[in-house]
């Protein structure tokens, strides 16, 4: 409940609610596949607010707002709610970006305000896990020709949804900010494997590696130095004594 309430972006499926009759106990069931999508930084005119845009609209009421989405308010604790809001501004690098957008949409002078949310940053996820605001988004007046294929535009007002690409790094850190407290990455393609003595595994980047090994069918000398998201959600869902 409280994840869904400082969630950035909607979850995108079509429920199936034929089992929800009261007989059993309940249960979630979507058909067809499922996908995240982020709207605008604003609401359109007399609509209310919802997911990334609390962060950016009408802050004066934010704990309100977040508590009017629910339509039973009977198990959520304000103080609960208020707390979080705090740990999310001082520590979670999406809610610093909005929170950012939101001081220079307030600017006079801004009308044309985009943000661009950056998918391939310059640090490897693996080693420095923890990115800052300025490797998270950039705030775009005018033209997006610098946004890379990943990228998320996110316009100042609009009325449409966008989908995000399943291998932006923080497509899980938008929709789970919770189990994501600091905006850590998510699973992005290209991690390599820890080395463990395989020559391959010392380069630090395709070029090189594709420059030392071009007798080496691409294939054989990738299939086992990358992290498949397999063996990422198996590392990310393991139960340890120094985290929550």
């Amino acid at each position: 409940m409280y994840n869904v309430m400082f969630a950035f972006t909607s979850p995108g499926a079509k429920v199936d609610n034929r089992f929800n009759n009261g007989r059993c106990p309940p249960n979630f069931r979507i058909q067809g596949q499922s996908c995240h999508r982020i709207g605008s930084m604003l609401p359109m005119s007399g609509q209310n607010p919802r997911f990334a845009q609390l962060y950016v609209y009408d802050t004066e009421n934010e704990i309100e707002n977040r508590m009017h989405g629910f339509r039973s308010k009977s198990g959520v604790d304000v103080n609960i709610v208020r707390k979080l809001s705090e740990m999310l501004y001082e520590h979670n690098v999406h809610a610093q970006s909005f929170r950012m957008a939101r001081d220079r949409l307030c600017e006079e002078g801004v009308s044309d305000l985009k943000l661009r949310l950056i998918s391939e940053r310059r640090n490897d996820g693996r080693i420095y896990n923890q990115p800052t605001v300025s490797e998270v988004v950039a705030l775009i007046v005018g033209d997006v020709d610098t946004a890379e294929k990943r990228d998320i535009i996110v316009q100042k007002q609009c009325g449409e949804l966008q989908r995000i690409d399943e291998y932006h790094t923080s497509y899980l850190g938008y929709q789970y900010p919770l189990l994501f407290p600091y905006g850590e990455d998510g699973y992005r393609p290209n991690v390599r494997h820890r080395d463990k003595g395989t020559n391959i595994r010392h380069f630090t980047d395709i070029t090189q590696l594709e420059q030392n090994n071009k007798d080496i069918p691409w294939e054989e000398a990738t299939k086992r130095n990358r992290l498949t998201i397999r063996e990422w959600l198996a590392f990310r869902i393991q139960s340890r004594s120094n985290e929550a």
